[in-house]
């Protein structure tokens, strides 16, 4: 109890869901410190396995996949969905990769499989630099910040070594000569990495800051809300191109800050623009569903209602409504029709 107590003090609150995704870190790391084993067996041995070659090859053509699936896990807010479909893809890319090892590489089949795996396998290793990047301007604690920079740094540089500097290097150079040792080192020096994280992550889980809680609306407050809210309901205040803070307090006889706290304290809204934002959607959906402006074109309602272009009539629309202008108009018009 104290322990909690102490972690809201302190601004962070770890989530039960945390708990689930470290075991995912766990799970994936095991999976990639496999892959990489049979990555590094099969480079450097090759047809010498034998038999072992094949099922060593197709076990190691998913190092990028599971270092990708670790990432994501070390990194996930905890209150985030676990979703199937990252694990699908990567199973995917196992199976892909292991008609590559027993197809018929003459075939047109196998080298449009053979393409998609690369380009795949490339944006894996490439996303899995960038999960501890995701969230970087949230108020994560310091040393959380060290640990991602620190991670996406060292993963950064083992691409750059066992990708860009082997993969280009030019015939008869030691890296061209070495690439498969080079390879199985930095493969090698990942593993670890992925193994200290894990344990980083064991030790201090990723919290999340708590929800700054909205002071008690102070004496007035609700009056001037009821102002307010008369002016956008009444003379549609909110449909003013460009309409501003200062526009709405000279409007009100108010200081441009006691406008700002009513709108986030009292009303609720993130900030003026989602208030806005709010009341123009409302009246387009309004327009969107009446017959009387069913000729007029989408544009020509976002216009009427505010919104400067189509583009953020668009975004703020599909916010607020989880579809489409476009979509909702023509939902309503089939349910019109049917009635």
């Amino acid at each position: 109890m104290n322990g909690s107590r102490n972690m809201q003090g302190a601004g962070l609150i770890e989530t039960p869901g945390a708990d689930g995704w470290m075991a995912d870190a766990r799970l994936y790391g095991l999976l990639f410190t496999g892959a990489v084993m049979a990555f590094s067996l099969h480079a450097l041995m090759g047809r010498d396995l034998g038999w072992a070659a094949v099922p060593l090859a197709i076990i190691g053509n998913a190092t990028c996949g599971w270092s990708w699936l670790g990432a994501r896990a070390l990194f996930q807010p905890p209150d985030a969905a676990r979703q199937v479909w990252p694990l699908a893809l990567v199973m995917g890319m196992v199976a892909v990769g292991a008609f590559l090892q027993v197809g018929d590489a003459s075939e047109p089949l196998f080298r449009i499989a053979a393409n998609v795996l690369g380009l795949v396998s490339s944006a894996l290793l490439a996303l899995a630099m960038i999960e501890p990047l995701k969230g970087w301007r949230s108020p994560i604690s310091p040393s959380e910040r060290r640990f991602r920079l620190v991670f996406a740094s060292g993963y950064a540089a083992l691409l750059a070594v066992a990708v860009l500097w082997v993969n280009g290097a030019p015939s008869g150079s030691v890296a061209a000569d070495s690439g498969a040792t080079i390879k199985v080192a930095c493969a090698l020096a990942a593993m670890i990495g992925m193994g200290l994280a894990v344990r980083y992550r064991a030790a201090n889980p990723f919290k999340m800051p708590l929800k700054e809680r909205r002071p008690a609306p102070a004496a007035g407050d609700d009056m001037l809300a009821e102002r307010l809210l008369r002016l956008f309901r009444e003379e549609a205040t909110f449909a003013r191109p460009e309409l501003r803070v200062a526009d709405l307090a000279r409007l009100l006889g108010e200081a441009e800050y006691k406008v700002t706290l009513c709108v986030t304290r009292s009303l609720g809204f993130r900030n003026f623009n989602h208030l806005t934002n709010h009341f123009r959607v409302a009246e387009a959906k309004r327009r969107l569903t009446s017959p009387a402006f069913a000729h007029l074109p989408i544009l020509t309602i976002a216009l009427d209602c505010g919104f400067g272009s189509i583009g953020p009539f668009n975004r703020a629309f599909k916010a607020e409504t989880g579809m489409t202008p476009t979509d909702f108009r023509n939902l309503h018009s089939t349910h019109r029709h049917q009635c």
